[in-house]
């Protein structure tokens, strides 16, 4: 025996190997397959692992940031309306930003997801009938296409009006014709299905458009029943 095989004898891996050759060729060919199976059905499971609580994808969150960064003090007060996954609140948190609330009127898989760790108060109420004195800066990313339009009107009014708002940060999807409840979920329901720049320009003039995204068909429900793209906008307010 030459002194590679004396050392690789004497070796417990080696051994292993060799004794279960057949075994890991086995469950090597089972986890190919499993492999396979995965890959041909990720948009499903990318689909699921986003939508658990409500989806945000990544579309429009480069514009949220940049402008984040530019207006926004790390020790200003936040809340983050229909949280969702927590897209908007992770991306806060991992820039610093002090005191990030969220509020959202769907309780399921908040702590599975780890949600506590990232708004410091979580309020699991309707925003409708969510009452506060103040926040420097309210996100709304994706939620007001699930709040009817007269709702809608008179939600930000109330912000605006009664002061209990400086800043406001809302994405809405364009043209977006949304299925009916999702994982028992009833406020995934689209209600203003009919948004586009013309709707948000004559419904909500007090709101300034910054920007319209491009939603790869992939991405969606709706794109990969279609094979369309979808379109998102980033609008703002604030407070003179």
């Amino acid at each position: 025996m030459n002194l590679k095989n004396k050392f690789l004898s004497h070796s417990n891996q080696f051994n292993f190997y060799k004794d279960n050759y057949e075994a890991l060729l086995n469950e090597n060919a089972i986890l190919k397959e499993e492999n396979n199976f995965l890959k041909q059905h990720q948009s499903d499971k990318d689909m699921f692992k986003r939508k658990i609580r409500g989806s945000s994808g990544d579309v429009g969150k480069t514009i949220f940031l940049d402008w984040v960064l530019n207006n926004v003090e790390r020790n200003e007060k936040i809340l983050d309306v229909g949280f969702g996954g927590g897209v908007y609140g992770k991306i806060l948190k991992a820039f610093y930003y002090e005191h990030i609330d969220g509020v959202d009127a769907w309780s399921e898989n908040i702590l599975e997801m780890g949600l506590n760790f990232i708004y410091d108060n979580i309020f699991i109420e309707n925003v409708l009938d969510f009452e506060f004195d103040h926040y420097d800066l309210i996100i709304m990313g994706d939620v007001l296409e699930h709040i009817s339009l007269k709702d809608s009107k008179a939600l930000l009014d109330r912000f605006i009006s009664e002061g209990k708002v400086s800043k406001l940060f809302i994405q809405v999807p364009y043209m977006y014709e949304n299925h009916e409840e999702w994982q028992g979920n009833p406020y995934e329901v689209h209600l203003q299905d009919e948004i586009n720049e013309e709707y948000m320009e004559r419904e909500f003039p007090f709101l300034e458009l910054l920007q319209i995204d491009t939603v790869p068909a992939h991405t969606t429900a709706l794109g990969r029943k279609t094979g369309e793209d979808t379109y998102c906008a980033t609008y703002i307010w604030c407070k003179e």
